[in-house]
């Protein structure tokens, strides 16, 4: 019976471990997003965009790793499909900062206009408290700690709908050049989008956090 008992317990720090990381990854590339659109110098954005790429790659196989153990662990910590769905949530945070980006890097883009600056700083807001959310995961008193994170990141969603939506309407508003509106127009949705995977993975956190009361 000892056997099944440090398996478990062993298995408990395995899977926490992997989640901090994988939440701790993302937050650090939402604050690398951060400063790139508060930075003036182009060899200095270029050089946090490939950062940003490689930490991307690292969010992977962190998720590989997650998935790999669930195929070989008996007993988890947290309900198996619950595991699955914050590791994939955690993983769709990490994309599409790198898509937002790649986005920008690729388009060349030298103006970062306001509603860019604020809507990163959204995201890298809601990163870390999904990264402080997952951190408190393990310790099973901290459930209101971690739902007070949940209901943050919620809103933090809803003041980036704000933005982006009167971005877009005063980009097609006043925007005369075609290619410019598109490329612009492209990288708020994908900042958007990167809003709302911190928002399904607070989603994906609640739904654990109910188990756990």
């Amino acid at each position: 019976m000892g056997w099944l008992f440090r398996n478990y317990f062993s298995n408990r720090s395995l899977f926490y471990n992997l989640f901090d990381e994988g939440a701790k990854n993302a937050a650090v590339m939402a604050g690398l997003l951060v400063t790139a659109v508060n930075t003036d110098d182009a060899a200095d954005r270029e050089a946090i965009f490939k950062h940003i790429d490689k930490l991307e790659n690292a969010g992977d196989d962190i998720t590989h790793k997650i998935y790999l153990a669930l195929d070989k662990v008996i007993f988890t910590p947290i309900n198996r499909g619950n595991i699955h769905v914050l590791a994939s949530c955690i993983d769709d945070v990490a994309d599409t900062v790198h898509e937002a980006s790649g986005r920008m890097y690729l388009y060349n883009i030298n103006e970062f206009v306001t509603p860019f600056k604020e809507i990163a700083a959204l995201i890298e807001k809601a990163s870390l408290e999904i990264e402080k959310a997952v951190n408190l995961l393990r310790v099973p008193n901290k459930v209101e700690l971690a739902s007070a994170s949940c209901k943050l990141i919620k809103d933090y969603e809803r003041q980036s709908d704000h933005i982006y939506y009167h971005a877009v309407a005063e980009l097609f508003a006043n925007e005369k050049d075609p290619i410019h509106l598109i490329k612009y127009r492209e990288i708020l949705s994908s900042l958007e989008n990167a809003v709302n995977r911190c928002k399904n993975a607070s989603d994906a956190l609640e739904a654990i956090l109910i188990n756990m009361h």
